[in-house]
């Protein structure tokens, strides 16, 4: 036994309940069964260590890059319309549009999904292998359920209380691309969206401050991940701060189930709880 029981130097794995315990003992404290897996040198083993400076660069990639590469379609759509549509009012409503609002959203999230790419490739087969892994699908599966249901009591607290709320600006517009573009919708908010954030927020920013600070990690991760998803401005900041816990307690719901059970599992919670906001969207559609 190690004398500091508190913080043991090595760990071990149960292979059945996957609890995590002293890696001196051979039985697992919680379940009684054998634990003869390798021996750990970390608390923490799922999350992911790439290079730091690869978690900067995931980081800058995802959060920065999403307004920049935004920034660069949004010209080519205003180059497009100022040459081939004629007349103010007819750019000014195709700018507009729902059509262009996917497209955008499609293509900024696939070529930070293929930036990103390149820039994990050589860590790639470590970060894949868990995804074929029938519980990191079950867990995942799991913890999208509880980040929508926190959600929803969050949501039925605010109006218990009184308190006057409808869908931020991010979500609506979401909601009414996902109802007249569902398969683009799908492929950009359902399977690209969720993995460019996992990626940038917990696989970068997450797994970065980790290394510096536990408390600090979450904190700021759950913050940036809760702000990206709001919109302020002068008529609408009431409605955006009342929502933004909401997002906030999804985003601290996604890091525990990374920092707990690895990047397959906040990735699979995270597609799980866009694809329940889509299909409902889709039902009510």
């Amino acid at each position: 036994m190690f004398k500091n029981k508190k913080n043991p130097r090595n760990y071990r794995k149960c292979p059945v309940c996957q609890h995590l315990h002293d890696g001196s003992l051979d039985e697992c404290p919680r379940c009684g069964q054998q634990s003869d897996g390798p021996v750990l040198t970390t608390r923490f083993p799922n999350v992911i260590r790439v290079h730091w400076i690869k978690q900067i660069f995931l980081f800058l990639i995802g959060w920065g890059g999403l307004n920049v590469v935004s920034l660069i379609v949004s010209a080519f759509f205003v180059l497009y319309a100022n040459n081939y549509i004629f007349g103010a009012i007819q750019r000014e409503t195709f700018l507009s549009s729902h059509h262009v609002g996917i497209m955008l959203n499609l293509i900024t999230y696939s070529t930070l999904f293929v930036g990103i790419l390149g820039l994990l490739w050589k860590d790639l087969l470590t970060i894949l292998k868990t995804f074929k892994r029938l519980r990191a699908i079950v867990v995942g599966l799991a913890y999208g359920g509880a980040v929508m249901a926190s959600v929803i009591i969050y949501n039925l607290i605010v109006i218990l209380a009184g308190v006057e709320m409808s869908d931020n600006q991010n979500e609506t517009a979401i909601v009414t691309m996902m109802t007249s573009y569902p398969i683009m919708s799908f492929v950009a908010f359902v399977i690209l969206g969720p993995l460019v954030e996992e990626m940038t927020y917990r696989l970068g920013l997450f797994s970065l401050l980790h290394r510096l600070n536990r408390p600090l990690a979450y904190v700021v991760t759950m913050l940036i991940f809760g702000l990206i998803h709001v919109s302020f401005n002068a008529e609408t900041i009431v409605n955006e701060l009342i929502n933004l816990p909401s997002y906030i307690i999804a985003g601290t719901i996604l890091t525990i189930a990374y920092e707990k059970e690895g990047f397959a599992v906040s990735t699979y919670a995270h597609i799980t709880n866009n694809l329940i906001s889509f299909l409902l969207t889709a039902f009510q559609g």
